[in-house]
């Protein structure tokens, strides 16, 4: 719009200067010669308006373009699981075929999904899931050894990861705990508390 502008700003002085010449080499009184200059300003004027209001309209417009996924977006999932009341939220980069979708193109791909948030470059989904989500663990004492067992729906566990960590160099209240079975939700905690024990 500034170019707009400087264009017609140096149009109206070429055409001043013009007309300015012209009057004088014709011999044109200055009572005339003010009025020529005073229309082609008002000419000039009414264009310049008229030019930025078209390039507002084309601002407006080009503002209420359908948003579209940019390449550097993430993806949000968020899980909530009815059994436990637990929700789980992963974060993902787009995939390279999710660009330049729109809201309803994603909509048609993930139809059982809630689309909570759509900006071109965060994207909140979420649903809910009847029973437990698979992240509930607990953290016992085996032969010695700080071992992770992931505890399934039905209730039995599984193992889930033998540590390197011996329970000899525990603190008493730590090895107590451990003989009992610490309970964990969710692994960044499990991760954590293992993270603590080394």
């Amino acid at each position: 719009m500034n170019k707009v502008i400087l264009i017609l700003v140096s149009i109206i002085i070429i055409i001043v200067s013009i007309i300015t010449a012209v009057v004088i080499y014709n011999g044109e009184d200055e009572e005339q010669a003010k009025v020529s200059i005073k229309n082609i300003e008002e000419n000039t004027t009414n264009t310049l308006n008229n030019s930025i209001n078209s390039d507002n309209q084309n601002v407006i417009e080009t503002n209420v373009k359908e948003v579209r996924i940019s390449p550097n977006a993430f993806i949000t999932f968020k899980e909530t699981y009815e059994g436990c009341g637990h929700t789980k939220v992963d974060f993902v980069e787009v995939p390279e075929d999710f660009v330049n979708l729109s809201k309803e193109e994603l909509k048609d791909k993930y139809s059982d999904w809630n689309i909570e948030k759509f900006t071109d470059t965060d994207i909140i989904l979420s649903k809910d899931f009847e029973g437990s989500c698979d992240e509930h663990f607990i953290v016992k004492d085996v032969d010695g050894i700080v071992t992770a067992f992931k505890i399934k729906e039905d209730g039995t566990e599984e193992e889930y990861e033998i540590t390197d960590i011996a329970t000899e160099y525990l603190t008493d209240t730590d090895k107590i705990e451990m003989k009992n079975g610490i309970r964990v939700n969710g692994k960044q905690n499990l991760n954590q508390l293992i993270e603590d024990y080394e």
